[in-house]
């Protein structure tokens, strides 16, 4: 396994992209996501370890050659409850400072309760991380779970995967709702699954927006690549 980073971009009215930051993504050696077996060894030490040992190279490799980027890296709540974790955490912190930020995932184990990961949250924002909370209205990622994070987050992510079995109309109204509280809450507001120019135009010119998707680029596993290519960025 290893990992890629997929660009985040601020697009105008015009079309013009400029790279906001990156999410680091796990993929296996067929450049997928890995499924169900990877996310059942983050809930072992060894999972988590080896976890760890990519994450620290990926991190590696994209910030020392350029210490500019910003790159989300993705965290399972299953994962917070290792202690190797949270001196991994600090041990990039020290090191990235605010060049590295956290997606809150929206995967459980199990049936969460009334205050599930409000003490982790908060420990991750004292330790100073931006924070992002992964595919709104998804899984555990609620709306009473994100209202009661306002608080300490920053920024909430909306894969239109989510609705690729309804129509646009109705696509197109959850993504204002969801665009609508963000704009409430002053958070930025990120959709994912930007597969087309159609849908990479709807959503363009809005300050509020990033997009994010493979009408912009897959993701690049080495920034130096001759494959870096996002669509309209300058690797």
């Amino acid at each position: 396994m290893y990992n890629i980073f997929q660009p985040i971009l601020s697009v105008d009215q015009a079309m013009n992209a400029e790279i906001d930051t990156y999410e680091m993504l796990i993929r296996n050696n067929n450049g997928e996501f890995p499924g169900i077996n990877f996310l059942h060894s983050l809930t072992t030490q060894e999972g988590n370890d080896a976890w760890i040992k990519a994450s620290r190279k990926s991190l590696k490799n994209a910030l020392n050659e350029q210490q500019n980027r910003k790159i989300y890296i993705n965290l399972e709540p299953c994962q917070m409850k290792f202690e190797s974790i949270w001196q991994f955490l600090a041990e990039i912190r020290e090191a990235y400072h605010d060049h590295v930020a956290i997606e809150i995932t929206e995967r459980r184990e199990t049936i969460h309760s009334l205050d599930y990961l409000d003490r982790e949250i908060q420990r991750l924002k004292e330790m100073g991380f931006e924070l992002a909370i992964d595919d709104v209205c998804a899984g555990s990622n609620s709306y009473a779970f994100i209202k009661r994070q306002l608080k300490v987050v920053s920024r909430i992510k909306l894969s239109l995967l989510l609705f690729k079995d309804e129509d646009y109309e109705l696509m197109i109204s959850f993504v204002n709702a969801w665009l609508a509280f963000a704009k409430k809450h002053h958070l930025t507001f990120v959709i994912e699954g930007i597969s087309n120019r159609q849908l990479a135009k709807k959503f363009a010119g809005n300050p509020v927006i990033l997009q994010q998707g493979f009408y912009w680029g897959k993701g690049t596993a080495h920034f130096n690549s001759p494959k870096c290519q996002f669509k309209l960025e300058k690797c």
